[in-house]
């Protein structure tokens, strides 16, 4: 007798405080850290599909990297008497199991069957931060905790590294700024960034604690 099951591909976004991750992609059972995948292919697990389940993720992140939003797509196949399941319900069931990781399912859709989270992908953006001016990293604020880099006693030349910055603007072969690895014959080094930019910013505390600045003042 053939059985009927009902499958639906969804996109995910989501978002992860990566401090104590080895990076965003799945890692193999005998290796000490886990990655993100790890975690969302365990939740997705228990709601009890049908098929095999694999997480496809659009954009890597290393390790100890934090994501505000990062996406995937992922294959959920449930018993012929049950229907896809709804968008939302899909986040908040997934959120349900994620409780005790760092980790948020933010949205949900539904997608066509060949959509692919990687390969679709539009664009990607990173953010890097540094603290500066830091005589040891006892003075970062626990705020700014694991988001950004300390650069002790340090001062940088904005001016030069917005001059270096703008080499890198347009399509280039970027072969010399990858880790070799058994993907790498099969990736295309040629890459266009459309945007650079460095400025200054403040820390968590200074754009929302002033009283004790403004006692000191007095």
């Amino acid at each position: 007798m053939l059985t009927l099951h009902s499958t639906a591909r969804y996109l995910i976004f989501f978002q992860y405080a990566g401090t104590k991750y080895s990076g965003v992609m799945r890692t193999p059972a005998d290796q000490a850290g886990e990655g993100v995948e790890n975690h969302l292919e365990s939740a997705v697990r228990r709601l009890k599909p049908v098929n095999e389940v694999s997480v496809s993720i659009s954009s890597r992140t290393d390790t100890g990297v934090h994501a505000l939003c990062n996406s995937a797509h992922v294959d959920i196949q449930r018993r012929a008497d049950k229907p896809p399941l709804p968008e939302q319900t899909l986040v908040e069931a997934l959120n349900f199991h994620l409780k005790a990781e760092p980790i948020r399912i933010t949205r949900a859709y539904r997608v066509h069957s060949d959509f692919h989270a990687r390969y679709q992908a539009i664009s990607r953006t990173y953010v890097y931060r540094f603290a500066l001016g830091l005589r040891h990293h006892t003075e970062m604020p626990v705020t700014e905790r694991d988001l950004c880099w300390a650069l002790r006693d340090t001062r940088l030349d904005i001016n030069a590294m917005q001059e270096a910055s703008a080499l890198l603007i347009g399509t280039h072969d970027f072969s010399t700024f990858r880790a070799l690895n058994s993907e790498t014959p099969f990736k295309n080094p040629v890459k266009s960034l459309e945007s650079a930019r460095l400025e200054p910013g403040v820390s968590f505390s200074q754009r929302h604690f002033h009283r004790y600045d403004s006692l000191l003042s007095r």
